[in-house]
């Protein structure tokens, strides 16, 4: 099948489609139709941004993902080779980087960090947490705890999905990120990202989120072990629970950064091709998600 004469993006691309573009069109094809699908979602002569920051409370993990060079593993408290020092910010230290952010006219933080062991964070600590930033700052958007932070709670405090999520909105959570997406397909976690979620179990994350009338943000971080049809896959399986409850706001795809991981150590890289994926994830998700943002260093 090629798509080269054919317009897809005035409807719904299957996932043939999708393998399709990559393989017959162009960047700038690719780019034209993502484009195109842009202005047909969104009309209007503007586009919007949010100042954010992304405050990382603590690098504490029990997660073993090949991809990261922040965790520090709990049972070594200082630097070794491959692994930074374990810390925790105070609260104070959190509000001072708030205050930065509000001093320029920023509105949102990010507030996500490691799977810590309960004995050092307890689920009370996450809670102070929110009610401290949401009692100094309510003006402030929290967007905090993504989908494997929610699910470790539940799992390591014995709580339900539901619950844990009830109670972070009651202390002051507002919208959950996307974060720790990764692929959403198993043989790709299993092998990157171990200790952290399953496909499944991410996905039912964000879908008690939604039924609790919560929003969330999801994202893909490709670039490494991936084929293009797990991309694909995962473009499938968030537009299906974008069907399902509608509470996605925005994706947000970024190329996996491979300085100092053990991912790039045990597996040659190859280009991420980074347009023509955001220009895929542009066509495949409508009309589920409509609206793709992109993630500046913060």
């Amino acid at each position: 099948m090629t798509l080269a004469g054919t317009n897809k993006t005035s409807s719904r691309l299957s996932e043939a489609d999708a393998l399709a573009m990559y393989a017959d069109l162009s960047i700038h094809e690719l780019g034209r139709r993502a484009h195109a699908e842009a202005c047909r979602l969104h009309p209007e002569p503007y586009r919007t941004y949010v100042v954010d920051r992304n405050i990382n409370y603590s690098n504490w993990c029990t997660a073993q993902c090949l991809f990261c060079n922040f965790k520090a593993p709990p049972q070594d408290p200082i630097a070794t080779e491959g692994s930074p020092a374990g810390y925790v910010l105070s609260f104070d230290q959190i509000g001072r980087k708030i205050q930065e952010l509000v001093d320029i006219g920023g509105t949102q933080i990010l507030l996500q960090g490691g799977l810590a062991p309960p004995d050092l964070l307890s689920f009370d600590w996450y809670l102070d947490l929110l009610r401290f930033v949401r009692g100094n700052f309510p003006k402030i958007h929290i967007h905090a705890f993504s989908p494997p932070e929610v699910f470790y709670f539940a799992r390591v405090f014995r709580m339900p999905i539901r619950d844990v999520l009830l109670r972070l909105r009651e202390a002051g959570l507002d919208t959950i990120p996307g974060g720790g997406a990764e692929i959403l397909v198993d043989r790709v976690r299993e092998r990157i990202s171990r200790g952290k979620t399953r496909t499944d179990e991410y996905l039912e994350v964000m879908r008690q989120a939604h039924l609790i009338g919560m929003r969330t943000t999801i994202t893909m971080m490709f670039g490494h072990i991936e084929t293009i049809s797990e991309r694909i896959e995962h473009l499938r399986q968030v537009r299906d629970l974008q069907d399902e409850t509608g509470g996605f706001t925005a994706f947000i795809c970024w190329t996996f950064q491979p300085a100092g991981t053990a991912l790039a150590r045990q597996y040659p890289m190859r280009p991420a091709d980074p347009a023509a994926t955001s220009s895929a994830v542009a066509s495949c998700t409508d009309p589920a998600t409509t609206r793709s943002a992109v993630a500046s260093p913060r």
